[in-house]
C-alpha cells in the first residue's frame, strides 16, 4: 500500500463520536483547518493555545450543531490515537496519563500537535494530495450544504478541479518499508530520524543541501526545481549508515529522465566528469538522448560514492 493511500485510510477511519446518523465535526474540522494551513506553507506543528483553540472553536460555532461549550482540546489530543498525528510539549509528564489533560495543563505545557513527520513530509512533497484529502473529509464527514463554503473559506480546490489532476496515489510508492525501519531504529535521535524520513520522501535537508552543490542538473543544464530529483549516488537501500544517506556528496541533482538512467545503471560518471554510457543502451536511444561526453568534474568528496556506483550499479 502506498503511503498516500495509507494516510487516506487513516483519515477515513478516525475515531469520532456519532449523534444519530451524523458524526461529531470536531476532528473533521480540525483536520480541514490543518490541511488548509499546510497548503499555505505552515510548519508541521501547531501551538494549541495560539493557533488552534480559538480557530477551531470558531469553525465549530459556524458549521457544527449549537452547543453550550465547543470542545477543542479533546479532538486535538485524541487524534494521536488515529496514527497520523503527533503531539509535543514542554512537560513530558503530560503524556504519562492516557486521559485528556485539563485545559490549564495543556496550555501551561505549551502543547503542540500536527501530522506526524512521515505524513507531513508526504504532503510537502505532494501538495496536490492536500486537496484530495480535504475533499475526502468533506464528503465523508460534512453535510453537503457546507462543502462550497468551507472550500472557499479554507482555500481548497473544487472537486472537478481535483478530478483533472494526476491521481497522487499512483505517484508515491515503494518506500514504506524503509520508513518503518527508520521509525523502529532506536539508535537514531529525533532530529536524525526526521531528516532521514524527509530525505527518503524527497524533501528536507538532503535535497536542500544537494541543491546548494548542484543548483542545475549537470547533464542537461535544467535548473527548474520541480523537474529535478535529488538522486543518491550510492542507493539509499545500500547505504549502511544514516550519515551516508544524508550526506549531500552522496547526492546529485538530476533531471527526471537522467535520474532514471543513472538510478538504473544505464549511465554513470567518471570522477573527472566523463559520462559513461552502458553498452546495453541501444544506439538509437543514445542518439535521441544527446548526452554530453562529459560534465563538470564532481567533488572529490563524491569519489567513493561514484566508485561504488560504477562497480555495483552501472551496467558497463
Amino acid at each position: 500500500m502506498t503511503i498516500a493511500k495509507s494516510l487516506s485510510q487513516k483519515i477515513s477511519h478516525i475515531k469520532t463520536a456519532w449523534y444519530g446518523n451524523a458524526p461529531a465535526l470536531n476532528k473533521p474540522l480540525l483536520i480541514l483547518y490543518i490541511l488548509s494551513q499546510y497548503k499555505k506553507g505552515h510548519v508541521r506543528l501547531f501551538h494549541f493555545q495560539t493557533e488552534i483553540q480559538q480557530q477551531l472553536r470558531d469553525l465549530l460555532k459556524r458549521y457544527g450543531p449549537k452547543r453550550r461549550n465547543y470542545e477543542v482540546l479533546m479532538p486535538f489530543w485524541l487524534l494521536k490515537k488515529d496514527r497520523f498525528w503527533s503531539l509535543e510539549c514542554t512537560n513530558h509528564l503530560l503524556f504519562e496519563s492516557p486521559d485528556v489533560p485539563s485545559l490549564k495543563k495543556a496550555v501551561d505545557s505549551n502543547l503542540s500537535g500536527g501530522f506526524d513527520v512521515t505524513s507531513f513530509s508526504l504532503l510537502q512533497n505532494q501538495m496536490s494530495l492536500i486537496d484530495v484529502l480535504a475533499q475526502q473529509v468533506l464528503e465523508q464527514y460534512l453535510p453537503n450544504e457546507f462543502h462550497s463554503e468551507l472550500r472557499y473559506e479554507l482555500g481548497f480546490k473544487r472537486s472537478e478541479q481535483i478530478a483533472e489532476a494526476v491521481d497522487p496515489f499512483d505517484r508515491f510508492d515503494l518506500i514504506q518499508q524503509d520508513l518503518d525501519l527508520i521509525n523502529k531504529d532506536l539508535s537514531l535521535s529525533d532530529t536524525t530520524r526526521t531528516s532521514l524520513i524527509q530525505a527518503r520522501i524527497g524533501q528536507g535537508a538532503f535535497r536542500a543541501n544537494c541543491l546548494q552543490i548542484y543548483p542545475t542538473c549537470p547533464v542537461t543544464g535544467i535548473s527548474f526545481q520541480p523537474l529535478l530529483i535529488a538522486s543518491h549516488i550510492k542507493p539509499w537501500t545500500d547505504c549502511r549508515t544514516a550519515q551516508e544517506r544524508l550526506d549531500p556528496y552522496n547526492g546529485i541533482m538530476l533531471a527526471a529522465h537522467i535520474d532514471t538512467l543513472f538510478d538504473s545503471g544505464w549511465i554513470s560518471f567518471a570522477n573527472q566528469g566523463e559520462v559513461l554510457i552502458s553498452n546495453q543502451l541501444d544506439f538509437g536511444t543514445c542518439e535521441r538522448l544527446r548526452l554530453p561526453e562529459r560534465i563538470t568534474a564532481l567533488s572529490e568528496q563524491s569519489f567513493n560514492y561514484l566508485k561504488w556506483h560504477r562497480e555495483h550499479v552501472f551496467k558497463g
